[in-house]
């Protein structure tokens, strides 16, 4: 399995941390960071796959996980990425709105903000439920664990209106993500 993401640490760094806390195999699955637009998301994820298969090695899925938030490419990235046979991980307008369905159900749309783009509104929402974060840090996915339940269940909720609506902002996808590493644990693992 390869997941590449947006983000070169943020969400890296969080599937790394289900990784290590369900004991997944790290010879099956491959977190990757591209610091990039979604554009470039799907372009290295099809490139990573396709050195896999050279080498004779396949992943069974491939994922890219990036943010709606203000890019150009976005649009363009989903229908390359479902040509090219990837999944799609995508938050509207950005990854801290699963974060944010930690502590409570929410469809408020996020919007720029004077200098800000509707993904920093959003980090600056999380923080008045997690004061303190950052991006980039470490642990967080631990800091939340305990919450994953309804943070699963709200975001569900929110991409099931967001699908029937056509509101897309704000919604996540993250927890289909979730949900499958989830899957893969040993018996055994917590």
């Amino acid at each position: 399995m390869l997941i590449v993401c947006e983000g070169q640490r943020t969400e890296p760094l969080y599937f790394q941390d289900i990784v290590d806390r369900y004991r997944l195999s790290i010879a099956n699955i491959k977190v990757v960071g591209s610091g990039a637009d979604p554009r470039t998301v799907v372009r290295e994820a099809k490139k990573e796959r396709d050195r896999e298969r050279r080498r004779g090695e396949r992943f069974d899925r491939v994922y890219c996980v990036f943010d709606r938030d203000e890019h150009a490419t976005f649009q363009t990235a989903c229908d390359e990425a479902r040509a090219s046979g990837l999944c799609l991980t995508r938050s509207w307008p950005c990854f801290e709105f699963w974060l944010r369905l930690h502590f409570e159900f929410s469809r408020q749309p996020y919007g720029r903000s004077g200098n800000r783009s509707p993904a920093q509104t959003c980090v600056s929402d999380l923080r008045d439920f997690l004061p303190g974060y950052a991006k980039a840090a470490r642990g967080v996915f631990f800091k939340l664990e305990d919450r994953m339940v309804e943070a699963k269940a709200h975001a569900a909720r929110a991409l099931n209106d967001a699908r029937a609506t056509g509101a897309f902002n704000p919604s996540t996808e993250v927890h289909e993500l979730v949900e499958y590493l989830q899957s893969l644990k040993p018996e055994g693992a917590e």
